[in-house]
């Protein structure tokens, strides 16, 4: 494999023998065309002319011009061959710092319209894949030219430091890396390191955001380095490379360590569940044995005795004890691998009838939004864990709307999904409490178990789909919940032949 700089010194060659080749042809031909105009001419006046010094001087004086006329035609042969040469050579010394890694270059090229429109279509080329080089990276990376400026990032970078592309080129290091107060120091040592060209590599520091937040970040750099001819361009002290650029690479910790925490806490709610499980199946059969033995002895009382009453309590609790343990061993069940192809309408319709039999008095209507018209919303799932997971919800918005309220529910179809949202009117969740409403055992009621939305994204997530919630102190609250639709491809239509 040929090194790129043989090949420039091949191209820087060629030009050579097209500056020499080019215009002595053309005084050449110029020189061969005026001798052959001279030698006829010559020949007329030996066959007509009468041999005068005037004639000779004459033939001396075409002679004298058409060596002047080669003269000018070499110059203006080499006057085109620099002309044609020289975006040759500006294209082929961007094409191999393209090659090396270097793609801040630009063309200009002040010739021919043609060469020009040739320039322009090379850098826009250039600049779109620059563009797909830092749109494809998916971690998050900035490149800064030799003068510490912002020359390209990626859409990652952009979404951790809450800058647009456009808002970040031209930008110097210390301009987009904002220190917090404890790390102004560290900052300070990477930017000087970078400037000497030093390797780069931090862990831990903490900046700022565009919009003030901070954020912990691991950092590191690398060097972009270009090929350069040893012979003529200026040479690194590591060998024949010129550094032309920096990519600073960073992660977000806050990110990673949000993930991990998620991943410890799903260690530690599929433990909390297995045990949960084993507890509540111990505890299952002699609570129901203690009821009936409760309800024996309540049969031996007197309607009129105050005891009957203790009895009673009794029996409450007992009841609330074994709805506990139901949601815990429905928390605790494995991902059901039962599954059917469901038509929203039927399970929403089911749910909404329920709760608005369960209201009793209460002032709080329960109502279905009609749906746009169009095809049935069918996801896949097991329907009694989905009228589980919907009645929950509607029954959670009842209880948290006030006389006079309204809860509605919704559905519709973007993008391949299916949404069923449950809205309340007169109800406002803090952002304290919304971040932890679908933690187990959370509750903000006072007979609840907090295992209620839990369980409602746990179905969720056995769908393949995703709840959100929204509250907003005016409107109320809405949660809503995503499920990817059961798309049925059609069937391919058999052309008739008519004979």
């Amino acid at each position: 494999m040929t090194d790129r700089p043989v090949s420039l010194s091949a191209a820087r060659a060629a030009r050579a023998k097209l500056l020499l080749v080019l215009p002595l042809t053309m005084a050449l031909l110029v020189g061969a065309t005026g001798f052959f105009t001279l030698s006829t001419a010559s020949r007329w006046y030996v066959v007509n002319g009468t041999g005068a010094a005037s004639d000779d001087m004459l033939m001396g004086r075409l002679g004298f011009q058409i060596a002047a006329i080669s003269a000018i035609a070499a110059i203006l042969g080499f006057s085109i061959a620099i002309g044609v040469t020289r975006p040759v050579r500006q294209v082929t010394e961007q094409l191999e710092a393209v090659a090396s890694g270097d793609l801040r270059g630009a063309l200009n090229i002040a010739s021919t319209k043609e060469l020009d429109s040739l320039g322009g279509a090379f850098n826009d080329a250039l600049s779109a894949m620059q563009r797909y080089f830092f749109q494809s990276m998916t971690g998050a990376v900035i490149t800064l030219d030799m003068e510490g400026r912002v020359i390209g990032s990626s859409a990652a970078a952009e979404s951790t430091l809450g800058y647009r592309e456009e808002d970040l080129v031209g930008r110097k290091f210390s301009e987009v890396f904002t220190p917090a107060s404890g790390s102004r120091a560290s900052l300070t040592a990477v930017e000087s390191a970078i400037l000497r060209r030093q390797p780069v590599a931090l862990d831990d520091l903490e900046i700022l955001t565009s919009d003030g937040r901070p954020v912990r970040i691991g950092i590191s750099a690398s060097y972009l380095q270009q090929r350069v001819d040893p012979d003529t361009g200026p040479l690194d002290p590591h060998g024949n490379r010129e550094v032309v650029g920096v990519m600073i690479a960073f992660k977000d910790l806050n990110q990673m360590r949000s993930l991990q925490a998620r991943l410890q806490q799903a260690d530690q709610l599929m433990a909390l569940g297995t045990v949960t499980a084993g507890v509540a199946h111990e505890i299952r059969n002699p609570l129901a044995s203690l009821r009936g033995l409760v309800e024996l002895i309540g049969r031996d009382i007197p309607r009129d005795d105050n005891r009957r009453r203790y009895v009673g309590q009794m029996l409450e609790s007992i009841d609330r004890l074994n709805r506990l343990i139901e949601d815990l061993l429905l928390f605790s069940a494995p991902r059901s691998s039962e599954s059917e192809e469901l038509d929203l309408g039927g399970p929403v319709a089911e749910t909404v009838s329920l709760a608005q039999h369960s209201l009793g008095s209460r002032g709080v209507a329960v109502r279905v939004a009609p749906a746009a018209a169009g095809p049935p919303l069918r996801v896949r799932g097991n329907r009694e864990r989905f009228v589980q997971m919907l009645t929950n919800i509607v029954l959670n918005a009842t209880q948290a709307t006030p006389d006079g309220g309204v809860v509605t529910v919704r559905t519709w179809q973007r993008d391949g999904h299916a949404s069923v949202a449950v809205h309340n009117t007169g109800s406002y969740i803090p952002p304290s409490i919304r971040r932890q409403l679908f933690v187990p055992f959370f509750t903000t009621k006072p007979t609840g178990t907090g295992l209620g939305l839990a369980i409602a994204r746990q179905i969720v997530s056995s769908m393949d789909g995703r709840i959100d919630v929204d509250s907003d102190p005016g409107t109320g609250t809405t949660f809503t919940v995503e499920l990817p639709l059961v798309i049925h491809e059609s069937a391919p239509v058999t052309p008739v032949v008519v004979a």
